[in-house]
């Protein structure tokens, strides 16, 4: 077991490593892009993004996962994954190229064919890695996917800033997506050692499928629903209006989704060994939930309470309006690693089944409120986002508790210190902030400096799980001596 632990975290921090230098890049990028680009540039590419995304799920099919979560694979599993996938992103790939112009008619955006075409040989980009990546997770190889994603991180943000400064517009958005894509094949083929060859099995494509059927079919839906925000906003509000939405969305996701997601895909290898094993598995993810929530909760507190001075900072007058959807997406995006690490014990015990089930219900209910939103404008949309994830804890954590025992009372006791603590730290820097006559650095440094110390304090005087399990650990690493053989 100890074995493993040692993969866990060697895992996680080779992901966070990622994910930091990553994740900063990205930021810095992001702010370059933003001084340099208008909103409707954003607003744009928001709406042909929910065209390749459908795309990209069509293709993947969810046999990338299953290659990851099944005991074990042979040569045959993965040309066969791979000739699957190359074929369906072809496929895909026409299918958009053909259909561009009935979603440029949807929004009425002209500009939108154009760039629907050319961002759709991302789909195929994509198509060329699924087997790389898988090996490298079910190796727990996490420092080669980190050079990946750093190496094409960077230069297609170079490129793209590059690109913006000589006044390509949307343009550069676009150079920066399909380079990245492509950076990240080359390296992945330069790094695995793995090659096709001319092998199909039907049988190791049907057994794959089995699992991945309802994966393809749930992450559909999801990629419907996540887009279903970009889609109504943008037919009913404009290109403005969908630019200051994605990039409000896209600060907040850089710290909530990308922090969950680094977790889960460097413990979902090592925890699908131990699928059976359930108090084990249960007493994992109980130290998991505690230390992301621990992390990101007071994360996305001080980003909602610095915003208005941090995006005053940081770019043109004209992002001032998502100013209040980004302190509204701050609170969608602290309840996210809840939700998400209770479908990832759905998919560690193989219930791809149920994942579809809990879907289909929980999309249901989503939708519903964010039509009920739209005569309350974006920040009504925001609130209904807030209010179904709230909601879709109820179906998420029940089947926690039937599989592991993890009920949703335990995870309330196991997060409401650290959410408790990172509210209290988003006030007091955003109290802070207010009383600031003019935007400046300092204001920005001294209202994260007091949202930190508030919190730490506070999570030290209330024994937050995640700081005592923290503490606990560094102080038995500091006792631990080796011994000399």
């Amino acid at each position: 077991m100890s074995s493993m632990n040692r993969k866990i975290g060697i895992g996680v921090l080779w992901n966070l490593l990622s994910l930091f230098i990553t994740r900063g890049a990205s930021t810095v990028f992001t702010l370059f892009l933003a001084r340099l680009l208008v909103p409707e540039a954003f607003g744009l590419i928001a709406m042909a993004t929910i065209v390749f995304e459908l795309a990209n799920i069509f293709v993947n099919s969810g046999l990338g996962t299953a290659l990851i979560q099944s005991k074990s694979v042979n040569d045959k599993d993965l040309n066969t994954v791979f000739y699957t996938n190359l074929i369906l992103s072809i496929l895909a790939y026409s299918i958009m190229f053909v259909g561009s112009s009935y979603v440029a008619s949807f929004y009425a955006q002209p500009d939108l064919v154009l760039i629907i075409k050319i961002t759709g040989l991302i789909v195929i980009f994509n198509a060329a890695r699924i087997v790389q990546t898988a090996l490298c997770s079910r190796n727990m190889d996490f420092k080669s996917l980190m050079k990946s994603n750093v190496l094409s991180i960077i230069i297609s943000g170079v490129l793209a800033v590059a690109a913006a400064w000589y006044g390509l517009g949307v343009w550069s958005l676009v150079i920066q997506m399909l380079s990245s894509s492509l950076i990240s094949v080359v390296v992945l083929w330069i790094i695995s050692p793995w090659r096709p060859a001319l092998k199909f099995s039907a049988e190791s494509f049907f057994r794959l499928f089995r699992f991945a059927k309802n994966l393809l079919v749930e992450g559909l839906l999801e990629v419907l629903f996540k887009n279903s925000y970009i889609l109504v906003i943008g037919r009913f509000f404009g290109a403005e209006a969908t630019g200051l939405y994605f990039f409000a969305k896209k600060i907040s996701d850089l710290i909530s989704q990308q922090l969950t997601g680094a977790i889960q895909q460097a413990t979902f290898p090592a925890l699908s060994k131990i699928q059976d094993e359930n108090q084990t598995l249960k007493e994992k993810y109980r130290q998991i939930v505690q230390l992301m929530i621990f992390v990101i909760a007071p994360v996305m507190a001080l980003l909602a309470g610095l915003a208005p001075i941090l995006i005053g900072i940081a770019f043109r007058e004209s992002w001032n309006a998502a100013v209040p959807y980004l302190q509204l997406l701050c609170v969608v995006g602290a309840l996210f690693p809840m939700n998400a690490i209770n479908i990832n014990l759905l998919l560690v015990k193989g219930q791809s089944g149920l994942l579809l089930k809990i879907g289909l219900l929980k999309r249901g209910v989503s939708l519903l409120l964010l039509f009920l939103a739209i005569p309350y404008g974006v920040s009504g949309i925001i609130i209904s986002q807030i209010v179904a994830a709230l909601l879709s804890l109820i179906p998420n954590t029940y089947f926690s508790t039937q599989l592991i025992g993890y009920s949703l009372i335990n995870q309330i006791k196991d997060v409401i210190k650290p959410y408790s603590s990172a509210v209290l730290a988003g006030l007091g820097a955003w109290l802070l902030v207010q009383q600031a006559d003019s935007y400046s650095i300092l204001w920005l440094m001294a209202g994260g400096l007091v949202g930190v110390l508030i919190y730490i304090v506070f999570s030290y005087l209330i024994r937050a799980e995640g700081m005592v399990f923290l503490v606990d650990k560094l102080l038995a690493r500091s006792k631990y001596k080796p011994v000399d053989e």
